[in-house]
């Protein structure tokens, strides 16, 4: 099993199949008219649907957070995206969670930038694209109010396995992190500091829930051909084909 599609709705697939390619590096594994977006064809690609006619417009209560895309060397990424004049926030240790920085895209959605090691630990980056040529396309984040409720969906109805749990109460949640693949960390305890340098080297995407303590559980309005994200798609085996996670399929959680 693995995630292999990240789905965002968007107004404009050409002006962001311009910027992830040019200024992330990434490659297009799709069509011009349906672009299909990554580092490797066999892991997690964006797929960019068009027909949005209303822009997105994203507020800090939104089920659907940010694309996670995982680096080697994060100083250096940053430093690229500098030099082309895209705005990036200065790169910073976030407790003991990783070393990371933000950015946006042109319409508007969230990028988070992890290095795979904590701060001061960065790997050699290699030949090719400042970015693409050291990236994976890692995280897909969804903000959550029901932990119990998703936990089960994600477990229970999606296959899907919990590699970390990664408390941060002083700022008010908790990241659950979940794959499809059967690996399991190094220590059998999810809350282990000692797991996260191996989760963010995974080589392939992780669904992370960001559980919001005192969040208001609410019947979640998909606004019709709004720009957003509408969901994501997990390969069960080379025989048993692709089940389709649609936002909607996950309400209950938000």
């Amino acid at each position: 099993m693995t995630i292999t599609r990240h789905c965002l709705r968007v107004t404009n697939a050409a002006e962001l199949e311009a910027f992830y390619t040019h200024i992330l590096g990434m490659r297009n594994f799709g069509t011009p008219g349906a672009p299909l977006l990554g580092f490797d064809p066999h892991r997690c690609l964006l797929e960019l649907q068009s027909g949005a006619t209303r822009a997105y417009e994203p507020t800090p209560t939104d089920p659907y957070w940010k694309t996670g895309i995982t680096v080697r060397n994060l100083d250096h990424a940053a430093r690229s995206l500098k030099k082309q004049g895209w705005p990036v926030s200065e790169p910073h240790q976030f407790r003991d969670i990783g070393y990371l920085c933000h950015l946006h895209d042109p319409q508007g959605f969230t990028i988070e930038l992890l290095q795979q090691g904590f701060e001061g630990r960065e790997k050699a980056v290699g030949a090719g694209h400042a970015i693409g040529g050291q990236a994976t396309l890692a995280h897909i984040t969804l903000r959550v109010s029901d932990i119990t409720r998703a936990r089960t969906l994600c477990e229970d109805t999606f296959g899907l396995r919990l590699l970390s749990i990664q408390p941060v109460p002083e700022h008010g949640f908790c990241l659950y992190f979940y794959s499809a693949d059967s690996e399991s960390p190094p220590y059998a305890d999810l809350e282990a500091v000692d797991n996260r340098e191996w989760l963010w080297e995974r080589p392939y995407a992780l669904l992370e829930l960001q559980h919001v303590f005192g969040r208001s559980s609410a019947p979640f309005v998909a606004v019709a051909r709004q720009a957003g994200f509408t969901g994501f798609s997990i390969r069960r085996g080379l025989d048993n084909g692709v089940t389709r996670v649609k936002i909607a399929d996950l309400e209950s959680m938000f």
